[in-house]
């Protein structure tokens, strides 16, 4: 199959979903200075930061859905042993060689000595413990599979799983349920479930529900996020991250309903070659951008004198993201650097 006939395959909304979901775990981590400023800045400042992370605060479980989507299939049958050893040494040889460059890293600017094994029990830098997540998530690909195939047509079966995940997943971000402690039953797939959804979401062509009801629950869970994060952490008099949690239901809504209005966003051929190749730079730009957006962030101050705190982040992180992509591209010149980089 040649390469024009690969991307004529393609779905480029999932090209735009991946391309937004980047971005927006770059907006996340460019808020986070600000945010943990809750009392030394302006409470405009603070609150338009927590405005903008309230926004983007789906990305994470975007790419989950976004994985689901793309391994959960029709008719398909389980994956063998050997094609999930494939499937998780395309994960695990990037992410122990950033491992590596990430522990030389924090060894150089902390001068503490560097502890080769701590990598197997504590990611090396604080965004790599999405990898991990997708390691675990592909050891449960058979299991993931199977139920995928048996609940994707039936109604009853994908409302009692989304349910029950909510129920044990979800709900107790906020109020533990003593029964489920009970019953021994406090964790339901974790991260699983999202990978699930997003597989029911994307084989459920017959959806029919309006997206402007979608745009709605959407921005209604982010006022909820925005709101909730405020009147936390003015009681505790510091950044209270609860409503932030990925498996909060003010996030999970914000999520799926984002992850609908995206799949349905009709995209240009010109457009949609700009987001395939953005996209296929994006684990790179996922695996670089935090040593790079430190050096950016040495510049905040410039942004702040001539902008207000929202377009003073998102500037910070646009170029975060430029200067990513284009590193990005330099390193796929490389020789399977693909394999080894990610």
């Amino acid at each position: 199959m040649s390469a024009l006939q690969k991307f004529s395959n393609r779905q480029p909304w999932m090209d735009l979903c991946r391309t937004f979901a980047i971005f927006g775990v770059i907006v996340i981590h460019a808020c986070g200075a600000s945010l943990y400023q809750y009392g030394k800045i302006p409470q405009y400042d603070w609150l338009s930061s927590n405005l903008l992370d309230s926004f983007v605060r789906c990305s994470v479980p975007l790419f989950v859905m976004l994985s689901g989507a793309l391994l959960l299939r029709k008719n398909k049958p389980p994956p063998t042993p050997i094609e999930i050893v494939q499937r998780i040494k395309k994960i695990i040889i990037p992410l122990l060689i950033w491992n590596i460059a990430y522990l030389n890293y924090v060894s150089y600017f902390s001068g503490q000595p560097i502890n080769w094994a701590s990598m197997l029990w504590q990611a090396p830098m604080y965004h790599l413990w999405f990898a991990y997540m997708i390691i675990g998530i592909y050891t449960l690909l058979p299991a993931l599979q199977a139920i995928f195939e048996v609940i994707r047509n039936r109604t009853d079966l994908k409302i009692y799983f989304s349910v029950l995940w909510i129920s044990v997943t979800c709900i107790p971000v906020y109020k533990s349920i003593p029964l489920f402690d009970l019953l021994q039953q406090t964790t339901l797939l974790g991260y699983g479930g999202y990978f699930l959804i997003g597989g029911i979401i994307n084989s459920n062509n017959a959806n029919k529900t309006s997206t402007a009801i979608w745009i709605l629950i959407y921005l209604a869970s982010v006022a909820v996020t925005f709101f909730l994060t405020w009147n936390l952490t003015t009681q505790a008099n510091t950044l209270v991250e609860t409503a932030y949690l990925y498996f909060s239901p003010n996030v999970f809504l914000a999520s799926i309903s984002s992850f609908i209005i995206l799949s349905r966003v009709n995209i240009q051929e010109n457009i949609s070659r700009i987001f395939h190749w953005i996209s296929e730079r994006s684990f790179l730009v996922f695996f670089m951008h935090p040593p790079v957006l430190e050096r950016v962030n040495n510049y905040a101050p410039v942004f702040n004198q001539t902008l207000s705190m929202l377009p003073s982040i998102l500037a910070i992180a646009i170029i975060t993201y430029g200067i990513c992509l284009v590193i990005a591209t330099l390193l796929r010149k490389i020789p399977k650097s693909q394999f080894f980089l990610g």
